[in-house]
């Protein structure tokens, strides 16, 4: 293996919420077959809010947010999308076009029994959220879009799918990802905190899977970026929550503004010096959006 060190990689166990009483964890199959990880917190009898973590995460990145969402009496769901963190991961290129996750999503509503649950994405999760509801409006009760990207670009996205050709694959498979994985962070962090330690190996551990790497790729390659270029955009009527760090570098610097006429309910807050991965960095002005976000939807 190419590598940066010898560290041992978390065991799935080992991962968060690692045993954690507070925690459910469950791994239902859904009718594509596809089987996914579901971390839960909160009352299962209170009213639902699924969270959709972005590119290259897991349920890990809404470890701060969860605790706040139940204790204020809402039962929060964590999901590990297809190709991510401890669920299957399919290679084929089809299965991480927007289409795609779209399905994949409603699949997983489905295989929960939430009918009309609130939606909460960030990065790409925050895009994929807003594409589900206006595809399937009645199925979303609110949205809080999260540092979304997806349908303005992200900042060297031709850099990242320069660097990841096809003819490279192989190679993808023997990279040990240590040393990217810290770069990143350091990319996405603002001023307001900073990663540990035990944040890298969290975000290091899916690696361990030789499928990670490369189901990565083709969600690179093969989800649509750009949507506003290239598909059409419906108008999404229902209270929503737009919440983004002000030194976030991935999202366009108009990124939010997009979403104004899409979501005429959006309500926006910028969160001074924070960067792109504000779940983390700033979580108590997100779950006070969320909180909020969710009261106006009626909960």
């Amino acid at each position: 293996m190419i590598g940066f060190g010898r560290r041992r990689n978390l065991r799935p166990g080992e991962m968060f919420p690692a045993g954690d009483p507070a925690y459910r964890v469950s791994f239902p199959r859904l009718r594509s077959g596809i089987k996914i990880r579901v971390v839960e917190r909160g009352d299962p009898s209170s009213p639902p809010i699924l969270l959709v973590h972005g590119w290259g995460c897991s349920v890990y990145v809404f470890r701060r947010n969860m605790p706040a969402l139940a204790a204020a009496g809402f039962r929060a769901i964590a999901i590990d999308l297809k190709g991510h963190g401890l669920s299957d991961k399919p290679l084929a290129a089809n299965e991480y076009t927007v289409e795609s996750l779209v399905e994949h999503l409603r699949e997983i509503l489905d295989a929960l029994g939430l009918e009309s649950p609130a939606l909460a994405g960030h990065s790409l999760g925050g895009s994929l959220i807003y594409h589900f509801a206006s595809r399937y409006p009645e199925r979303a009760r609110c949205l809080g879009m999260l540092s979304p990207v997806g349908l303005k670009g992200v900042a060297l996205m031709w850099l990242y799918r320069f660097l990841t050709p096809g003819p490279l694959t192989p190679i993808l498979r023997q990279i040990n990802p240590r040393v990217i994985v810290k770069l990143a962070l350091m990319r996405v962090y603002g001023k307001r905190g900073h990663f540990t330690k035990r944040d890298v190996a969290e975000y290091l551990a899916p690696s361990q899977h030789p499928e990670f790497s490369l189901a990565m790729r083709e969600l690179l390659h093969h989800y649509d970026w750009n949507a506003a270029d290239h598909l059409p955009l419906a108008i999404v009527n229902l209270p929503a929550a737009g919440v983004w760090g002000s030194l976030d570098h991935l999202m366009p610097h108009d990124g939010m503004a997009i979403y104004v006429p899409l979501v005429p309910q959006i309500v926006l807050r910028a969160i001074p010096d924070a960067g792109h991965i504000i779940t983390e960095e700033t979580p108590d002005e997100v779950n006070e959006e969320l909180i909020a976000l969710l009261h106006r939807a009626g909960f």
